[in-house]
């Protein structure tokens, strides 16, 4: 089957993945009261190179988040719209990578979010910076020793864009980061990848993005560029399996199963896959 594909600003990378090894481990933690997301999150998680979490029925003082845009200026192969601006709210879900930009903590998360009144799209792309906690909250997850995720130029897709970057050598290493490029079957890259550092059974956690995603046992979904969020992954035989939450550039939102094969990513996948 030929996949859909989009046409970046900048040449194709040789490479069409970056992994690097690290110690994962299972954390809960309570991220408190400041100024933004990313500081509450940075503070929860010092301890640590960086990490994944979840929060689940949490309360927002205020959410700003994005969904999926057409590019204005034609620069991008695909873009953002927004910023959408829920006030105050509740975090359904939210899934998010903790790392670094420029020095400092970054975040990067996918989740699904509601207000009383809101008549806006219910799923996206959170500002981490302009976003913040009504009041401490508990999350789960795992803090990364030995890599973290780093905000680098890219010159493929001319985004910023999370990348994979070993810290030091650990012996305890039960993990993997694991980011993907565009244009190719996210299960497919996904298991090449992880077979080149030797994983062939793993969790998978993370988020990205797919063109005209295709889940199992429904109709193709009409949308060159989405933003989604893994619910649920496993590596087992060589072999993915991956559910996830989507939304479009309608702000329209589907869940389920990814079809194998037929799930090209649009600009990244950004992984975490740890031991079984």
């Amino acid at each position: 089957m030929s996949l859909p594909s989009l046409i970046h600003p900048g040449p194709a990378a040789a490479a069409r993945w970056a992994i690097a090894r690290c110690q994962a481990t299972p954390i809960e933690v309570t991220l408190p009261l400041a100024d933004t997301l990313a500081a509450s999150v940075a503070h929860a998680l010092k301890d640590f190179d960086g990490g994944w979490l979840v929060i689940e029925d949490a309360p927002l003082a205020n959410l700003d988040f994005l969904i999926p845009g057409e590019d204005p200026t034609g620069a991008h192969a695909a873009w953002y719209a927004g910023p959408h601006q829920m006030g105050a709210g509740q975090i359904r879900h939210l899934g998010l990578h903790f790392g670094r930009k420029d020095g400092a903590p970054w975040l990067h998360g996918h989740g699904s979010f509601t207000a009383p009144d809101w008549h806006g799209p219910s799923f996206g792309h959170v500002l981490p910076n302009e976003s913040r906690l009504a009041h401490p909250i508990r999350a789960r997850g795992w803090g990364l020793k030995g890599a973290h995720l780093e905000v680098t130029p890219d010159t493929e897709t001319h985004f910023p864009l999370f990348q994979p970057v070993k810290t030091v050598s650990n012996p305890a290493e039960n993990a993997a980061l694991v980011t993907l490029r565009p244009n190719q079957d996210l299960c497919e890259a996904l298991t090449m990848s992880a077979e080149s550092a030797g994983l062939t059974e793993a969790r998978v956690y993370g988020l990205g993005s797919l063109i005209h995603p295709r889940l199992t046992g429904q109709p193709p979904t009409d949308s060159y560029a989405t933003e989604i969020l893994l619910t649920s992954g496993k590596l087992a035989n060589g072999t993915a399996e991956i559910d996830a939450e989507i939304v479009t550039l309608n702000g329209s939102t589907h869940k389920g199963r990814l079809t194998p094969g037929a799930n090209p990513i649009c600009i990244t996948a950004e992984l975490l896959l740890t031991a079984p």
